[in-house]
């Protein structure tokens, strides 16, 4: 039995062994592609482009341009109609510059003497009197400043004379200017009165320098226009030691205008009112001396008489109101009846009063 199995498997070996051994893969013969030949071009023709494809350029992103800006139209200020007219700048002038020339005799008076002047007010050279009391001096000073009166019948010392020949006689040194245009005076703008209150301004630092003045500020008092000259100069001078302020007209500009108007016929001057108060309201304001009471460091006396038919004594008792509301020293005195200028009882009433006035804040003469 060992035996036959030991010859079967001697078979089954020989046969592995004889086997033949499975043919290794072959790779395949590529596959050839037939290109067909291009066409041949006849003969004579030109054969087309073959279009060349461009790719698309990437686009660049590109600011947009600036725009120029247009240009802004130039804005052209409006001139002001009151540029150096207005208080705060009569401030800011040089007063005083030059001397008071004291010429020939004008009156000679029983204790005192009067004489012709002249004087530099900025360009124009203005005239007036000085009465001077007889005696060695100094003498206390009171510059008087006389209302309005037409060129053709004015004469030196007009409406200032009866105050002047009072005080002088009692012992004080007056000066009365003419203003500008009159009595042989150069003549100048005056707009709004400015020139009127430039001729008082001027007047009072040369005055000061007199040999025969006392040293210190001076005394001033005004009657209708020269009252207004009179107020106005307290709201730019700290020279004045005291004012007195007769039937003055309205320091409201815009009032006075308006008064101006009704007494004049609707014609009130285009020389001094050079537009109307409608036209600017607070250009009027500006040039208005009642704006400014919050400067003036004087003791104020007014005086008005109740029938006062050229200024009504409105004007007077606004501006002692408007004082008042500034803090400052102010006496209003009222004459029930009285006209523009007193007359007997009245008149020699307010000649002692602002006498005394005058001696209480000022000294003796």
């Amino acid at each position: 039995m060992k035996m036959l199995i030991v010859l079967l498997l001697a078979v089954v070996l020989a046969g592995c062994a004889g086997a033949t051994p499975a043919p290794t893969a072959v790779a395949p013969a590529p596959t050839t592609t037939i290109v067909p030949p291009s066409p041949t071009p006849e003969p004579g023709t030109t054969p087309e482009p073959t279009a060349t494809t461009v790719p698309n350029p990437t686009p660049t992103a590109t600011s947009s341009p600036t725009a120029t800006p247009e240009p802004s139209p130039t804005v052209v200020p409006t001139p002001d109609p009151v540029a150096g007219l207005t208080i705060p700048d009569l401030r800011r002038i040089e007063y005083g510059v030059g001397e008071i020339s004291i010429n020939e005799v004008w009156i000679d008076g029983p204790n005192y003497t009067t004489y012709r002047i002249s004087y530099p007010a900025g360009d124009l050279r203005v005239t007036g009197l000085i009465h001077i009391p007889d005696g060695p001096g100094p003498f206390t000073a009171i510059i008087a400043n006389r209302g309005t009166i037409a060129r053709d019948i004015y004469q030196p010392g007009m409406d200032s004379r009866a105050f002047a020949d009072y005080m002088v006689r009692r012992g004080y040194l007056i000066v009365a200017p003419d203003f500008r245009g009159y009595a042989g005076g150069d003549d100048g703008p005056n707009p709004f009165y400015t020139g009127f209150y430039q001729d008082v301004l001027h007047l009072i630092p040369q005055v000061q320098r007199l040999s025969m003045v006392r040293p210190g500020p001076i005394g001033m008092w005004g009657h209708s226009r020269g009252a207004s000259a009179t107020i106005a100069a307290l709201t730019i001078s700290d020279q004045i030691a005291a004012a007195v302020v007769y039937a003055p007209a309205p320091a409201d500009l815009v009032e006075d205008y308006w008064r101006r108007y009704r007494n004049s016929g609707g014609n009130p001057g285009t020389g001094t009112w050079i537009f109307t108060p409608d036209e600017n309201p607070d250009a009027y304001a500006r040039v208005s001396p009642i704006t400014y009471f919050d400067a003036v460091n004087a003791p104020v006396m007014l005086h008005h008489g109740t029938a006062d038919s050229t200024v009504d004594a409105a004007a007077s008792v606004a501006i002692a109101e408007a004082l008042r509301a500034a803090g400052k020293d102010v006496t209003l005195h009222l004459y029930d009846g009285g006209p523009h200028t007193l007359r007997g009882e009245q008149e020699a009433l307010y000649l002692q009063r602002s006498y005394d006035f005058f001696g209480q804040h000022m000294g003796p003469p």
